[in-house]
């Protein structure tokens, strides 16, 4: 296994640190099996990387886009950062499915 970098190991940490508010969230909102994909899950993030998240949502338990809209804007409050991105599985297309599915890693 590779080396993370600085910039992925402190993202990581910034996750961690509120990760049982992060859970919370995750429920409120029917989303399953959180994973990290993109700069922060490869160990390569730099300065100014954003934290990709990938989550499983259920379109039985309502619009998909709305609720992830709505964790996206409440998981950034939590953090206090703007750079956090929330992607439902489910609605992502090819080739950007397969790339983020091979990097993710899980939360």
């Amino acid at each position: 296994m590779s080396r993370s970098s600085l910039s992925s190991v402190a993202l990581r940490e910034v996750l961690d640190a509120r990760r049982t508010e992060l859970d919370l969230l995750l429920v409120k909102y029917g989303a399953r099996n959180p994973r990290l994909f993109g700069s922060v899950a490869r160990g390569d993030a730099v300065e100014g990387s954003d934290i990709d998240i990938l989550v499983e949502m259920d379109p039985v338990d309502g619009n998909i886009l709305m609720r992830a809209s709505w964790l996206m804007e409440e998981t950034r409050a939590l953090y206090g950062r703007d750079d956090i991105d929330i992607f439902p599985v489910q609605l992502l297309k090819r080739p950007v499915s397969e790339s983020a599915l091979v990097d993710a890693v899980a939360l």
